[in-house]
């Protein structure tokens, strides 16, 4: 039987990306923050954090959160996810959803009008669904 490289029964321990948890990967089972290195049988961390062992499942918390926290004036990039009324929902991967309202596009042919029910029908058109696009909001 492979021993651990860390020691699984200690919580708590500080790991880089890369950090090898485990060379036992049939004793134990990936948790968030870990990888399995499947051409060398070990189970590896992917984040800096500490280590969390609950039963056979081994995780890595990161030290901070490391979830985006969107502001005024950022430029991000995502991914339309669904089309709402009047706006797309857009994964940023934030803890939460942004929202691009139709008002805020340019339409095609660059108009400057008001939208109409015309535009909100054709919104999957203007941007499809799993599409990735790079927006900001404007200060």
């Amino acid at each position: 039987m492979a021993s651990s490289i860390i020691d699984p029964s200690i919580q708590k321990q500080l790991v880089v990306p890369g950090t090898v948890l485990t060379n036992d990967t049939s004793n134990f089972m990936r948790g968030h923050g870990t990888y399995s290195d499947t051409t060398r049988n070990h189970l590896k961390a992917s984040i800096a954090g500490v280590v969390n062992k609950v039963d056979r499942l081994l995780c890595v918390e990161p030290i901070e959160n490391t979830r985006y926290l969107g502001e005024v004036g950022h430029v991000v990039i995502g991914r339309v996810l669904k089309v709402d009324q009047s706006r797309w929902v857009v994964d940023i991967q934030s803890r939460l959803d942004a929202y691009l309202p139709l008002a805020s596009v340019n339409l095609p042919g660059g108009e400057n009008r008001r939208r109409i029910e015309d535009d909100e029908r054709n919104m999957r058109q203007y941007l499809k669904v799993n599409i990735s696009i790079l927006t900001f909001n404007p200060l």
